[in-house]
């Protein structure tokens, strides 16, 4: 079941056939739209970008060569995080 756009429907309450959502979509959101894409591009084409991918890879293979402690690590900060955030009843 698709849901239908508010906007989306003519002054009889039926649906407009072919109607484009994105002329509906109003100018300043394309605006801020488009900067947020070229920002992301700009951000991937970084050294800072390369960095966390390298940091990220060498996550993955510690993860891969200690499965158990990185099981042990992680159960670890959620309990801590769960007795941090846990509220009193």
């Amino acid at each position: 079941m698709m849901q239908e756009i508010p906007g989306n429907q003519n002054i009889n309450g039926e649906s407009e056939p072919n109607s484009s959502v994105k002329s509906h979509i109003p100018e300043q959101v394309e605006v801020i739209s488009d900067n947020i894409s070229k920002m992301y591009n700009q951000f991937k084409e970084s050294e800072q970008y390369e960095g966390i991918q390298d940091k990220a890879s060498k996550v993955k293979e510690y993860i891969k060569e200690n499965p158990v402690p990185s099981v042990l690590a992680s159960l670890g900060t959620g309990i801590i995080l769960g007795l941090l955030f846990h509220r009193k009843r």
